[in-house]
Parts: structure tokens; C-alpha cells; sequence
């Protein structure tokens, strides 16, 4: 299978659930070979925010990690230099990540609108994917991930993210294309 463009696949970590009220804490990116699916570069980076002397519960992130960490707009540009467009955008549940990727975009004055607006969301196709295998457990992405062969996390890191959602989408095009 050969798709059109090469995959940017984007995680983030953030300040809460709530994409509309939360700001990004760390970003993850995978940029796949369009044909092989294979990484071919990588980006991580923390992203300055005010947590207000919380650690988050999820990913563990703690203000003395955000010390120093590039702003909302700084990221934005880094990211935005490093791979620029011409890609198909990708992550586990687009909404957030959608979301925040605009957001840091945003910040740093750049044209949103350059992406594409189509997005591959990965987690509805891997959900079908596990049914018609027959799995019955949760939606969740832990235990999604467990049922595609990933080991269990401690807490969730953006880069890894991208890497473990990257692994489980070449297994569904491997799988479909033999």
C-alpha cells in the first residue's frame, strides 16, 4: 500500500482533558515513509505552561520540566520547520491533538490552513480492526495497545505515543495488504 503523501503523526500531552480549556504541555511527532510506514525523523519537545503547582496524572509532567521548555509559539515554528505541510496529518483520537497542533500553530503566526484538512485518525480504524478479531475490552488506549502487542506504560510520553500508535497502524496495513 503506497499512500499519497508521507504520515505526521502528532501526540500531545496537555493541562487536561478538555481541548477547548487546556493548554499543550509536550508534543510528539513520528513522520512515517508514505509507502514502507517506516519513521524516517522525529520530533519531541516540552511546551511551556502554567500548571499551577500540579503534576499531571497522566504523563507526569511537572512545572520544574517545563522550566525552559519553548513557548506555545516557539514549538509551533519548530515543528512547522521541521516538516512543514506536505504531509498527511495523523494521531490515536485526532480531536485533541487536532486541536492543540492548531493551537501551537496558531501561537507561532503561521497559516494553519496549509494543512490538509483530512486527518487520519487512527484509533476508529484499530477499534474495527480489534472487533472483527473478535476483542471485547475496553475503548481505552491502554488496553487497545495491549491487544496489538504494545507493552503497558507507565505514563504516557508524546513521542512514544506516536511511536506505539505508528507501530499499531503499520500492523493493520501489513495485515490488509498480504
Amino acid at each position: 500500500m503506497k499512500f499519497i503523501k508521507d504520515i505526521l503523526l502528532i501526540d500531545f500531552e496537555t493541562t487536561g482533558p478538555d481541548p477547548y480549556l487546556v493548554e499543550p504541555t509536550q508534543i510528539g511527532a513520528v513522520l512515517l515513509d508514505k509507502e514502507s510506514l517506516l519513521e524516517k525523523n522525529n520530533f519531541s519537545s516540552y511546551i511551556w505552561a502554567d500548571l499551577g503547582g500540579k503534576t499531571m496524572p497522566v504523563s507526569g509532567i511537572t512545572q520544574e520540566m517545563l522550566e525552559g521548555a519553548p513557548s506555545p509559539a516557539e514549538a509551533g515554528r519548530m515543528f512547522f520547520e521541521k516538516f512543514g505541510a506536505d504531509v498527511i496529518l495523523s494521531s490515536w483520537v485526532e480531536h485533541l491533538d487536532r486541536i492543540m497542533l492548531k493551537k501551537i500553530i496558531d501561537a507561532a503566526g503561521l497559516d494553519y490552513t496549509k494543512y490538509d484538512y483530512h486527518f487520519l485518525d487512527i484509533w476508529p480504524v484499530a477499534y474495527i480492526y480489534l472487533l472483527k478479531q473478535g476483542y471485547t475490552g475496553s475503548l481505552r488506549s491502554e488496553e487497545m495497545f495491549k491487544a496489538f502487542g504494545a507493552k503497558p506504560r507507565e505514563l504516557h510520553d508524546a513521542l512514544e505515543d506516536c511511536r506505539i500508535a505508528a507501530d499499531v497502524l503499520r500492523k493493520i496495513v501489513q495485515k490488509n495488504t498480504n
